[in-house]
């Protein structure tokens, strides 16, 4: 038998419960807790968490950065940080739908609404030298597009080798993006699997490989 790996207790961060962490894309350093409906940074383990804002809900928290601008996704209710002045607000966008899992790929957070099939999509910098961060975001009601493979409705999204996994309840597919206007990720042909998903946030990317709790029409 092979020992197995112990916990070691690192600190206490709010008053929980612990509903999502993130380690910063970019530095590599800061990390990000949400504890209940409390936000907060940690520039190491062992530093004193710093409070940066307050979410909603209850649930598992879906998050991406794109290096200055951090999406937390509260299955509905969403809110960004932007890193280099310290601002912590919630999305009030008219256009924004609501997010339930946001991931980045190519310049873009893409996220998915909440009981649907749809899919959106936002740019987060102009590509300049140096690129230049858009915030707020803006959202643009023309940058969506359905899922619709096959008639279940999308429940999670992750991006794998620049990849964008669309996770239904009974199906999956993947997505590239092709530059298209509008929204501009398309589906690959033939990257479709008759597997979805039960469990939204049991999508692990572990090993150059995604896992997750699987569905069918047959059963979990």
């Amino acid at each position: 038998l092979n020992r197995a790996p112990g916990l070691q207790f690192l600190q206490t961060v709010g008053t929980g419960p612990i509903r999502g962490l993130w380690a910063h894309q970019t530095n590599g350093s800061d990390f990000y807790v949400v504890s209940g409906i409390q936000v907060f940074r940690l520039t190491s383990t062992t530093a004193t968490p710093e409070l940066i804002g307050y979410v909603s809900g209850t649930g598992p928290v879906s998050i991406a950065d794109n290096g200055a601008v951090i999406f937390f996704a509260c299955n509905g209710p969403s809110y960004t940080f932007y890193e280099p002045t310290g601002e912590f607000n919630a999305i009030t966008d008219p256009n924004f739908p609501g997010a339930v899992t946001v991931a980045y790929i190519d310049n873009l957070f893409v996220f998915n609404e909440p009981n649907s099939q749809n899919l959106w999509s936002v740019v987060t910098q102009t590509l300049t030298t140096p690129p230049v961060q858009i915030y707020p975001l803006v959202f643009d009601p023309l940058t969506v597009a359905p899922a619709d493979g096959s008639p279940d409705g999308v429940v999670a999204i992750n991006v794998d080798h620049r990849q964008l996994w669309v996770f239904g309840t009974d199906s999956t597919e993947v997505w590239y993006d092709a530059g298209l206007t509008g929204f501009p990720l398309t589906p690959i042909q033939g990257a479709f699997n008759e597997i979805g998903c039960v469990a939204p946030y049991s999508v692990a990317k572990l090993d150059n490989a995604l896992f997750w709790l699987g569905t069918d029409a047959r059963g979990q």
